[in-house]
């Protein structure tokens, strides 16, 4: 098990103030709650502030690039890895809750041909990137459509983002969900590019390299759903923080650890 990060955080001033203790906040927790694994660190030309953190947190790789973006960052740790080596892959804003590592690779190891499983369901992920996910559940009639995703999991996402969490609700009210269930394990027809796990050789023909910076996902998602099944476990177990860690989530991070 290979636990992968690409952090960015150029400075701590103006936008990025609050930044490097979302950062922490999400490594902490994602290696606080996982089994025995290797940690890597990818850094994209980041401020001294946070790369002298992560020497002292002693990552098993710590690479320090200028900023390739996080497409090529990702691409180019998974075309590092053994094939059959396991990746949590995460950004580096993202939150993780106890037993998430367990329960994603429930999922994984449960779904026949998984390409990648999140632990964070999103409404509008099914708008992209899972045409061929749920037309494998419709055909083994295991597919459930409706509106199972918990208003608590929308509005905490629309919040990270700086949505308007009513705008949202209004813009998906004709947004169904869709789930299966597979040898008891519920899942639902969708990923998340933020946060996934995967097999490293099993969607390398999904990892490109680009010229931007910041590139449009979209197409990563359509890939890995042409690789195999892109899953997210039912209940939530990894969270978008955003920008800053908000006084709710703060909270509840708190309760937790």
């Amino acid at each position: 098990l290979v636990l992968a990060v690409v952090t960015h955080l150029p400075n701590t001033l103006g936008y990025h103030e609050k930044r490097l203790e979302v950062i922490q906040t999400c490594i902490e927790s994602m290696t606080k709650y996982a089994p025995p694994h290797s940690l890597i660190i990818w850094d994209n030309g980041s401020c001294e502030a946070l790369k002298q953190w992560i020497r002292y947190i002693k990552p098993d790789i710590f690479i320090e690039s200028n900023n390739v973006g996080k497409t090529n960052a990702r691409t180019a740790i998974f075309r590092m890895l053994p094939p059959e080596t396991l990746v949590a892959m995460s950004d580096d804003d993202i939150f993780y809750y106890p037993d998430w590592y367990e329960a994603q690779v429930n999922v994984l190891n449960t779904f026949p041909n998984v390409a990648c499983v999140a632990g964070n369901p999103i409404r509008t992920s099914f708008r992209w990137g899972s045409e061929n996910t749920i037309a494998w559940m419709k055909k083994q009639g295991i597919l459930e459509v409706g509106r199972f995703i918990p208003d608590q999991y929308e509005r905490d996402f629309c919040i990270s983002i700086g949505r308007d969490p009513q705008a949202h609700k209004r813009n998906t009210v004709n947004d169904m969900d869709y789930r299966g269930v597979y040898n008891g394990v519920y899942a639902y027809a969708t990923s998340h590019h933020c946060q996934f796990l995967s097999i490293a050789g099993r969607v390398l023909p999904a990892m490109v390299f680009d010229n931007h910076a910041m590139a449009d996902e979209k197409p990563f998602d359509v890939r890995m759903d042409n690789i195999g099944l892109r899953l997210s476990t039912v209940q939530r177990y990894s969270r978008h923080i955003g920008n800053v860690i908000h006084d709710e989530l703060r909270k509840e991070i708190k309760r937790i650890c």
